[in-house]
């Protein structure tokens, strides 16, 4: 009886021990799901380093069975980085089903001069003092732009080169109007988000700088692509020979 109580009494000292030290941290970390430190590097697919920074905004998103649900519980932070300098988010116990299972988050990559990326990583648990290390690398935008049209493209020649009743030429010409309507949403859609994620983040001097330099490059992307007049895939091709009904609204 006695020993049992000696080591009930020891049990006792070391949780003790355990919860005012550091002895036992990663320990309970670990038990209660624990992420972080989570250290994002940002880099450029050709090598270009921007003169303005990224805007990286992290989300967790909780899991319905093999895959996420998307819904955002959480590790919601918004942080700024220059491409090849890295960045920590912070470490944070996630509301996890399981403690120790892989927790999806999100990184929401935005630039006026790359393409917009959501990066999806799963991260297990690991001690305060061992960070994890990732890295994403986004495209140039115009380099996207150009990816989308030879898409496009592909469905032209597709046309050319197939009887006009075939199901190849029908094949074609369904790839190469979605594609380019995809370039004409693509461009509105990266021009909203520089407007209305990417700009207001920053001091109003910051803001001017950014409109003065993309202002004249988002103006002639919209205008080089007539598509961004579209709204309607299917009738695209016949609304771009009328006359333009969106203007450029400018950041």
């Amino acid at each position: 009886m006695k020993d049992y109580k000696r080591k009930v009494v020891q049990f006792y000292c070391v949780l003790l021990a355990c919860l005012f030290t550091t002895s036992c941290t990663t320990v309970l970390d670990k038990a209660h799901g624990y992420r972080g430190p989570i250290v994002v590097t940002i880099k450029t697919e050709d090598g270009s380093v921007s003169e303005f920074p990224f805007l990286i905004e992290s989300v967790y998103t909780e899991s319905c069975g093999h895959s996420s649900c998307g819904i955002d519980s959480g590790y919601r932070y918004l942080k700024t980085s220059y491409a090849n300098e890295p960045i920590t988010f912070p470490r944070e116990r996630l509301d996890l089903l399981q403690a120790n299972a892989y927790a999806t988050i999100l990184f929401k990559v935005t630039h006026p001069n790359y393409h917009y990326n959501v990066f999806t990583r799963g991260f297990p648990p690991t001690d305060a003092d061992d960070p994890i290390y990732v890295t994403f690398t986004v495209k140039p935008f115009a380099e996207q732009m150009n990816k989308v049209a030879g898409w496009a493209e592909q469905g032209k020649v597709i046309m050319q080169n197939a009887a006009p009743d075939s199901d190849e030429h029908f094949n074609g010409k369904m790839l190469f109007w979605q594609e380019r309507f995809n370039l004409g949403q693509m461009i509105k859609r990266h021009i909203t988000l520089t407007k209305t994620v990417y700009l207001p983040h920053f001091s109003e001097s910051m803001q001017q700088r950014v409109i003065e330099k993309y202002q004249p490059i988002f103006k002639a992307w919209y205008y080089g692509v007539p598509e961004t007049d579209c709204w309607n895939k299917m009738t695209c091709q016949e609304q771009i020979l009328k006359p333009r009904e969106a203007e450029y609204e400018g950041l």
